[in-house]
């Protein structure tokens, strides 16, 4: 009996000491994420001249790399690089990226959030911070070492001064067209299920970190509770919704894919007129248990219609 008894205390004894070890790794890939969100960004004790950092990212950035910039437009990492390095920076001008938090990892792959800010150049030689995004960013581990994967920034203020175009990507294939064909459908049934206010798919198709980066309620992480309770009372009018097009696998990381698609959220406004607004996605699936799942995704607003 007194052994029984000693085999339970061990085992109690051991659940806290199990759990502070699992909240520390939780926390030091998150310090190690964070240092590499700074890298990938030149900032902090990463910064640099604009034309290191540009050739720095080009190494840095995993093959795959792709990006949802704010306004909408989607670029790979070729396209990434080629843009960055004809640019005509103004120093001081930058990427400052603050409040990082991990959210969720899958594997070598990891999610997490951060706030970028931004400066903006004024004719009277003043660099303002005019601009922050709500950032999701992915990373993926190769060969032991985390690197940057693909992101979305989600505008809480917008720039004020920007010409976008809202294209990209335009080289980017299909790594997956039969993958490709099967998460498209799975994006189209997610739509249908939110504007019937159905509950049951978000149940049993999103992850259980899944959480969400919404263009129009962007100072917000929405978790998978807090979005189920939301579609529960929604009630669209004929016509209202949140519509999908545009879907494009963009890489896949053993059972983690990356795709983006065109969401388009159409809203009665005072006068009973939809009013339609585009934003571009970055989605992340997972493959759990042999089902694909939604573990994470991001709706940037676009700036000009395509």
């Amino acid at each position: 009996m007194k052994r029984v008894f000693l085999w339970i205390a061990a085992i109690v004894l051991a659940v806290p000491a199990v759990g502070a070890a699992q909240e520390a790794k939780w926390t030091n890939l998150e310090n190690t994420l964070w240092d590499v969100d700074q890298q990938w960004l030149c900032d902090g004790p990463y910064q640099k001249p604009y034309a290191e950092c540009v050739k720095f990212r080009s190494q840095y950035w995993v093959d795959g790399f792709f990006e949802v910039q704010s306004g909408g437009t989607l670029r790979n990492k070729e396209e990434m690089v080629a843009t960055q390095a004809a640019a005509n920076p103004v120093t001081g001008v930058r990427p400052f990226p603050a409040d990082f938090r991990l959210v969720a990892v899958y594997g070598d792959v990891a999610l997490g959030t951060d706030h970028t800010d931004f400066k903006t150049a004024r004719p009277d030689g003043t660099i303002p911070f005019t601009s922050d995004s709500h950032c999701l960013r992915v990373f993926v581990r190769q060969s032991g070492v985390w690197r940057p994967a693909a992101a979305a920034l989600v505008p809480v203020i917008p720039p004020s001064e920007a010409n976008f175009k809202t294209s990209g990507a335009v080289s980017t294939k299909s790594p997956d067209e039969k993958l490709e064909k099967e998460l498209a459908e799975m994006d189209q049934k997610w739509m249908e299920a939110i504007r019937a206010g159905k509950t049951d798919y978000q149940k049993q198709n999103y992850a259980d970190k899944w959480f969400e980066i919404l263009g129009w309620l962007p100072t917000v992480v929405l978790t998978k509770p807090a979005a189920i309770e939301r579609v529960a009372h929604l009630n669209f009018k004929p016509g209202e919704g949140i519509f999908v097009d545009q879907f494009r696998l963009m890489s896949v990381y053993g059972d983690v894919a990356l795709a983006t698609d065109r969401r388009i959220r159409k809203i009665a406004d005072a006068n009973g007129k939809i009013v339609s607004t585009p934003h571009r996605g970055l989605l992340v699936f997972v493959k759990e248990n042999g089902q694909w799942k939604i573990a994470a995704d991001a709706a940037v607003p676009m700036m000009a219609a395509e």
